[in-house]
């Protein structure tokens, strides 16, 4: 490919684009993220601070008592979130039990390199165009934001990507088993279960069975038979949703009062496309929708839409006898990959 005066092979239009993404993306988010948030690795107060918080009382019945909580953030580093109590089940906890035994900071870092190596994996294991995948994931705004605030939304861009990936290569019981994992949040993923059902993937279901079944079984092992009851509890406190202005869904982006017929209406439009599409873009139907219907949802978890935005630039992004959905699409998909909307969620704050 020529580009002025200078002759460019993909390979290096591809680093290009890539490290342009990396810079862009930093520079703008960088001070916004300053601005509204404790940064990860000087302030305390992240989602790890919650993650970490919830590990060091796997396997007690105190791990949705929020003083207990609380008492454990303010014994670690001085201070507490009162929106960052345990919001994962129980079996989580126990994962991530050997990385609390470690003092906090180096806990912290552990868990920084890990997510980080988990997103570099996903880019690779996507059984599309893998220099797609990295240019996508080096500009994406939502990684960063993950990144930065320690959360593990980045697991589930992995999670998904080797549901995707075991399905291409033929291995559906090993794809069900890892879309299982996102049951960390499970409010993300809320239509994808009519996604599989209607376009008949049973092997995934299967899979998708055993691993959430195995899950649960781990969680009630661990955390005895009342913990769904204090889980429940946590989930509907009052403060476990803060700065609802800056959630990039219908909770969040809808006018007050209109909320509920906009995620009616949204899961009516979403349910039309996962019967009436093909399994690749009812896919990406199943995704979007779920995550604009979902009430708590910030723009690190707008990772789950990685995929999604992959799959559509892969089909529709090309020049050719495109129809005008797919165009659309396409335009959508490629403004969701800058940091725009991401950053013009996060300035209503303001």
């Amino acid at each position: 490919m020529r580009i002025g005066k200078w002759n460019v092979t993909n390979r290096q239009l591809t680093v290009g684009l890539c490290l342009l993404g990396l810079f862009s993306t930093g520079l703008l988010g960088a001070g916004l993220i300053m601005r509204f948030f404790t940064t990860a690795f000087v302030g305390t107060e992240t989602d790890f601070l919650a993650l970490y918080s919830g590990a060091r009382l796997a396997g007690t019945n105190r791990l949705y008592d929020p003083e207990s909580i609380w008492a454990i953030q303010v014994a670690t580093t001085g201070r507490y979130g009162p929106s960052l109590l345990f919001t994962r089940i129980p079996c989580f906890a126990l994962f991530l039990w050997p990385l609390a035994q470690l003092p906090y900071e180096m806990a912290r870092y552990i868990w920084a390199a890990f997510q980080l190596v988990a997103v570099i994996a996903a880019a690779w294991l996507w059984p599309g165009s893998r220099k797609l995948a990295a240019i996508v994931t080096c500009w994406s705004f939502p990684i960063l934001t993950c990144l930065t605030f320690g959360a593990d939304t980045a697991l589930l861009f992995f999670w998904l990507v080797l549901w995707r990936r075991l399905e291409v290569k033929n291995r559906p019981v090993w794809a069900g088993i890892a879309l299982a994992l996102c049951i960390a949040k499970f409010h993300l993923f809320l239509l994808l279960p009519l996604l599989l059902l209607r376009h008949r993937r049973w092997p995934v279901i299967k899979g998708s069975a055993i691993g959430v079944s195995a899950l649960l079984a781990l969680s009630f092992v661990s955390a005895g038979w009342r913990w769904p009851v204090d889980y429940l509890h946590v989930l509907t406190m009052p403060g476990i949703n803060p700065n609802r202005l800056v959630m990039p869904n219908i909770n969040g982006l809808a006018p007050p009062g209109f909320e509920i017929p906009l995620v009616i209406l949204t899961l009516i439009l979403a349910c039309i496309a996962i019967v009436g599409l093909d399994y690749v873009d009812a896919t990406v139907a199943a995704l979007a929708g779920s995550f604009l219907c979902s009430y708590h949802a910030y723009v690190m978890d707008g990772v789950i839409l990685l995929p999604a935005i992959m799959l559509v630039l892969e089909r529709y992004g090309r020049p050719g006898k495109t129809p005008a959905g797919g165009r659309f699409a396409s335009y959508v998909a490629g403004m969701l990959i800058t940091p725009i909307p991401w950053l013009a969620v996060m300035m209503r704050r303001l």
